[in-house]
């Protein structure tokens, strides 16, 4: 039962946190965004639009396909006025070309087909002015097959459902493909790193099995039952050697290139 991003009852399913330290520390390391028109494309609920317009963007023009994703977008970012709501998708924005500083994609491509991603890749070089850079975070297959931890929650779901394992290799990207594909339509300067993010702290174990009962910012949690997501909370429970102030944390690759 993958996630349907226009289910009413997906509403606030990427809502409720904001973006960490070590993602603004990542950003900083890359470019400026101060004063810079950004498109934030695959915004889901704008965690990641309201950190940009944080670091002085002059605008934030937040793009997705969900009606219900730009709700939660519209809510998390209602009392700052340089973010534009704009539906469309990543291969279709509707955005005027060379409009944008910075092209910003997170958690997206692994929701685009292979054969579609080149075309995702040439709509951000056509929104881009010369010179403005494209910022892609996602998972790669290195990423997601790390062994579950304390500091790497996400990796007891693969330990615990192997096939989700063999469904996330297909759709995750391949770092060599995304940098082909992104010199492919004009990319310059392609480069790639990758970071450890902390994706939220949890007061008490309860507060991590009521994000894992809602799938709370994982669509992978979407492809199991309610009663496969019991069992996995149980499993992750008696892993874990500390229930309180747990830090959960993300392993994540960024591409950048160069309009």
């Amino acid at each position: 039962m993958a996630i349907d991003f226009n289910a009413k009852e997906n509403r606030h399913t990427y809502l409720g946190r904001d973006a960490q330290q070590e993602w603004y520390d990542i950003i900083h390391s890359l470019t400026e965004p101060k004063g810079k028109d950004i498109a934030d494309i695959g915004c889901g609920g704008g965690i990641y639009s309201r950190a940009w317009a944080n670091l002085g963007a002059k605008s934030v023009t937040c793009v997705d396909f969900s009606d219900q994703m730009l709700a939660d977008a519209a809510e998390n970012t209602q009392e700052l006025k340089n973010i534009t709501l704009k539906k469309g998708n990543a291969l279709h924005t509707g955005l005027p070309a060379n409009s944008q500083d910075i092209i910003f994609e997170r958690a997206l491509i692994h929701h685009i087909s292979e054969e579609d991603r080149v075309i995702c890749f040439g709509e951000a070089n056509r929104l881009l002015r010369s010179g403005g850079m494209y910022i892609l975070q996602d998972r790669t297959v290195q990423d997601i097959n790390l062994p579950g931890s304390p500091e790497h929650i996400r990796g007891y779901i693969f330990e615990v459902y192997p096939h989700l394992r063999d469904f996330e290799n297909q759709r995750r990207p391949d770092t060599d493909n995304v940098i082909n594909g992104f010199k492919e339509v004009g990319f310059r300067h392609v480069n790639t790193l990758s970071f450890l993010e902390k994706r939220t702290t949890y007061n008490n174990f309860s507060q991590l099995a009521n994000d894992f009962r809602l799938r709370k910012g994982r669509s992978i949690l979407h492809e199991l039952s309610d009663k496969e997501i019991a069992y996995l909370i149980d499993y992750i429970e008696n892993s874990l050697p500390s229930l309180t102030n747990i830090v959960e944390n993300d392993y994540w690759t960024i591409w950048t290139g160069i309009k």
